[in-house]
């Protein structure tokens, strides 16, 4: 599998074995497949940085979030704890949870939380190959 990749992430998360990046220009979003460049896009962001778009960079990623609604997938994917973000002391744990819920609910716009480079490595994989299969078959988008 390749996955693309924008331009501009420094430091794409390690694939499992077999597959691959190709850097591409991105118009939104982190990561895509050639076959899904259009339906399905993962925004991926570190602990600092998700701290940063929720307070400071608000309303930045709010127009953001709106310009990810033209996908039928999308996703932030945060590689690290809730905890781990909630302890860089930007952001109260029940602020952080209140913001998520707001982008989820306003966008259609969850996060994960992802513990590791690999396990977000895994994850793209994962979540891109189901979304190929589904596309594919003629089952998704409806």
């Amino acid at each position: 599998m390749i996955i693309l990749c924008d331009t501009r992430e420094q430091r794409p998360p390690p694939l499992p074995e077999g597959c691959s990046y190709e850097r591409a220009t991105l118009g939104e979003g982190d990561y895509t497949t050639t076959a899904l460049r259009s339906l399905a896009i993962v925004e991926r962001k570190t602990a600092p940085d998700l701290a940063g778009t929720l307070t400071s960079g608000r309303e930045r990623f709010e127009r953001e979030a709106d310009r990810l609604r033209a996908f039928p997938f999308r996703c932030v994917v945060v590689e690290a704890s809730a905890a781990k973000v909630s302890r860089l002391g930007r952001i109260a744990p029940a602020a952080l949870l209140g913001s998520l819920a707001s982008f989820h609910a306003r966008w259609g716009l969850p996060t994960i939380f992802l513990e590791s480079p690999e396990a977000v490595g895994r994850y793209l994989v994962g979540v891109f190959r189901r979304l190929e299969e589904e596309h594919a078959a003629g089952r998704w988008p409806s």
